[in-house]
């Protein structure tokens, strides 16, 4: 698990950065109680650009909270999710990341839209770029 910082709150995060991790992402994981993730642990969605992003809650048991998150690390968004919903919950602005957690998290931590998500987003990046392969 990486460990990155929202606000003023650090939080463990699961990495899902291939289309097979996103599309899996929190389906068919059971929390503690069962209906909940462990206290300060979400799951992190890595884009290679900023784009229109849209998640739902097929086969998944936790209700959760998600936040959209700009290139430059900015909260734009923060919506509650229903579990087992088949609706899509879009962003209304391109995002490069979207942060899980449990549902409320964002505001039991008092963090809201406008806030910083502090990613080591150099060792993102480097981890997501395309391969180069020079001509023989």
């Amino acid at each position: 698990m990486k460990t990155i910082k929202v606000g003023n709150k650090t939080l463990k995060v699961k990495l899902a950065m291939t289309p097979k991790q996103q599309k899996q992402g929190l389906m068919n994981v059971q929390g503690m109680g069962p209906t909940k993730l462990p206290e300060d642990e979400g799951m992190l969605f890595v884009y290679r650009r900023e784009e229109i992003l849209s998640f739902w809650m097929k086969n998944t048991t936790l209700p959760l909270s998600i936040a959209f998150i700009d290139k430059k690390g900015n909260i734009t968004e923060i919506r509650d999710m229903e579990p087992m919903g088949m609706e899509s919950v879009r962003s209304t602005k391109p995002a490069q990341y979207a942060l899980e957690v449990n549902q409320g998290w964002f505001s039991k931590n008092n963090i809201k839209v406008g806030d910083k998500a502090k990613l080591d987003l150099f060792r993102i990046r480097v981890a997501i770029q395309p391969k180069v392969y020079t001509e023989e």
